[in-house]
């Protein structure tokens, strides 16, 4: 893995007739823990696109390494309905879940005696062992936790999540982001639904993520407990800052 986990080279974007950046340069590097601030409209929201490649640059290049796994906070709680809170949380860890799900229909051919039961065992085996590997016997325990640090009930895990109130939801999403441990958490406004305890939590699970984490938040004490790093969009120019929140304000 290169040494820069993201690297930004000279990108300009714009929208329409608005230019959000001209020859922006920045890199994320890993265990970054990294603050995107700027004006409403100044494109933090296109830089996480960006990142996610969900959007192009228009010119230069936003250079990742192709097994990055990234996670994406950005507020959507569209189809949230028709399962637990746990299984939609568990449902947000990738492969983890996958191999659940198909170790379960597995589980069932083999109870049924299947003609082909040699390679039904075989293959149980594989995903098991991948299961495992990536601490998927652990997976509830985890969602509980990160659940109840989110301050949900046991109640509210176990009930619909189509019950909940949007704030509630926004509370689930985010939970789905946090158990899937990707390599780059990139969180837009992840505090906007929480109390204070549960922004709290928040902060401790950020402060000892082992990858990296990229944020907005109008909440600046929690930009100050949190990131080490400043990267500040501002008419058209990008600038990063290596320090919290009020050393950025300082520099400025």
């Amino acid at each position: 893995m290169p040494r820069h986990m993201i690297a930004f080279t000279n990108v300009t974007k714009q929208y329409g007739g608005q230019i959000l950046f001209v020859d922006a340069s920045f890199q994320i590097n890993p265990g970054e823990r990294v603050g995107l601030v700027g004006p409403n409209g100044a494109g933090k929201t296109t830089i996480f696109r960006l990142i996610m490649g969900q959007e192009t640059a228009d010119d230069g290049s936003v250079e990742r390494p192709r097994k990055l796994t990234l996670g994406y906070f950005n507020q959507d709680i569209s189809g949230m309905r028709g399962r637990t809170v746990l299984q939609e949380t568990v449902a947000g860890a990738g492969e983890v879940s996958t191999l659940g799900e198909e170790m379960k229909v597995l589980e069932e051919q083999m109870a049924q005696g299947c003609d082909d039961l040699d390679a039904v065992v075989a293959r149980y085996g594989e995903v098991q062992a991948r299961f495992m590997e990536l601490g998927g016997y652990d997976i509830d325990a985890r969602a509980h936790t990160i659940l109840a640090g989110l301050g949900l009930t046991p109640q509210q895990i176990e009930a619909d999540v189509g019950n909940l109130s949007g704030g509630w939801k926004m509370r689930v999403a985010l939970a789905k982001i946090l158990i899937l441990q990707p390599d780059v958490l990139l969180l837009d406004e992840p505090t906007n639904y929480l109390d204070i305890e549960s922004i709290l939590w928040l902060e401790d699970f950020l402060r000892s993520y082992p990858g990296s984490v990229v944020m907005t938040s109008h909440d600046r004490d929690v930009m100050n407990r949190v990131v080490k790093k400043i990267i500040e969009i501002d008419g058209g120019q990008i600038r990063s800052y290596t320090g919290n929140y009020d050393f950025y304000e300082q520099a400025r």
